[in-house]
Protein backbone atom coordinates (compact mmCIF):
# COMPACT_ATOMS: atom_id res chain seq x y z
CA UNK A 1 0.00 0.00 0.00
CA UNK A 2 1.33 3.46 -0.84
CA UNK A 3 0.62 6.67 1.02
CA UNK A 4 1.42 10.35 0.74
CA UNK A 5 4.10 11.43 3.26
CA UNK A 6 2.62 14.96 3.46
CA UNK A 7 -1.00 13.89 3.96
CA UNK A 8 0.10 11.45 6.66
CA UNK A 9 2.37 13.89 8.49
CA UNK A 10 5.68 12.13 7.80
CA UNK A 11 7.15 15.17 6.03
CA UNK A 12 6.35 18.74 5.06
CA UNK A 13 6.14 20.39 1.66
CA UNK A 14 9.61 21.65 0.77
CA UNK A 15 9.31 24.04 -2.15
CA UNK A 16 10.24 27.60 -2.96
CA UNK A 17 8.22 29.98 -5.12
CA UNK A 18 9.55 30.15 -8.69
CA UNK A 19 8.35 33.76 -8.87
CA UNK A 20 9.72 35.38 -5.69
CA UNK A 21 11.80 32.66 -4.01
CA UNK A 22 9.87 32.54 -0.72
CA UNK A 23 8.94 29.23 0.87
CA UNK A 24 5.68 27.79 -0.45
CA UNK A 25 2.98 26.45 1.89
CA UNK A 26 0.89 23.33 1.39
CA UNK A 27 -2.67 24.40 0.52
CA UNK A 28 -4.01 20.85 0.51
CA UNK A 29 -4.70 18.09 -1.96
CA UNK A 30 -5.82 19.01 -5.46
CA UNK A 31 -8.88 16.77 -5.19
CA UNK A 32 -10.24 18.89 -2.31
CA UNK A 33 -11.01 21.61 -4.87
CA UNK A 34 -13.51 19.43 -6.74
CA UNK A 35 -16.22 19.69 -4.09
CA UNK A 36 -16.93 19.18 -0.39
CA UNK A 37 -17.06 15.38 -0.61
CA UNK A 38 -14.32 14.80 -3.18
CA UNK A 39 -11.62 13.95 -0.59
CA UNK A 40 -13.84 11.02 0.45
CA UNK A 41 -14.14 9.52 -3.04
CA UNK A 42 -12.60 6.13 -3.70
CA UNK A 43 -8.82 6.18 -4.11
CA UNK A 44 -8.00 6.79 -7.73
CA UNK A 45 -11.40 8.14 -8.84
CA UNK A 46 -10.25 11.76 -8.90
CA UNK A 47 -6.86 10.93 -10.36
CA UNK A 48 -8.57 9.55 -13.44
CA UNK A 49 -10.35 12.87 -14.13
CA UNK A 50 -8.03 15.60 -12.79
CA UNK A 51 -5.80 15.75 -15.87
CA UNK A 52 -2.75 14.28 -14.12
CA UNK A 53 -1.52 10.73 -14.38
CA UNK A 54 -0.82 10.58 -10.64
CA UNK A 55 -2.42 7.18 -10.13
CA UNK A 56 -0.08 5.58 -12.65
CA UNK A 57 2.99 7.16 -11.05
CA UNK A 58 1.83 6.85 -7.42
CA UNK A 59 1.89 10.57 -6.75
CA UNK A 60 -0.36 12.70 -4.59
CA UNK A 61 -1.22 16.03 -6.19
CA UNK A 62 -0.94 19.00 -3.79
CA UNK A 63 -1.53 22.71 -4.27
CA UNK A 64 1.32 24.87 -3.01
CA UNK A 65 0.73 28.53 -2.29
CA UNK A 66 3.18 31.39 -1.78
CA UNK A 67 2.16 33.58 1.17
CA UNK A 68 4.31 36.41 -0.17
CA UNK A 69 3.18 36.85 -3.80
CA UNK A 70 0.08 34.61 -3.90
CA UNK A 71 1.28 32.25 -6.65
CA UNK A 72 -0.37 28.82 -6.56
CA UNK A 73 1.20 25.79 -8.15
CA UNK A 74 0.23 22.12 -8.41
CA UNK A 75 2.95 19.76 -7.22
CA UNK A 76 3.26 15.98 -7.48
CA UNK A 77 4.38 14.40 -4.21
CA UNK A 78 5.77 10.86 -4.61
CA UNK A 79 3.94 8.39 -2.41
CA UNK A 80 5.82 6.08 -0.04
CA UNK A 81 5.26 2.36 0.15
CA UNK A 82 4.04 1.36 3.61
CA UNK A 83 6.90 -1.15 3.95
CA UNK A 84 9.36 1.80 4.06
CA UNK A 85 7.89 3.14 7.34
Amino acid sequence: MSMCPICNGFSHLDAHCPSCGHRMEDAGKLEALYGPYSPYNEWGDVSMTNGYLDQLHHECMHISSCPHCGLQKTMAVPEMHSSHL
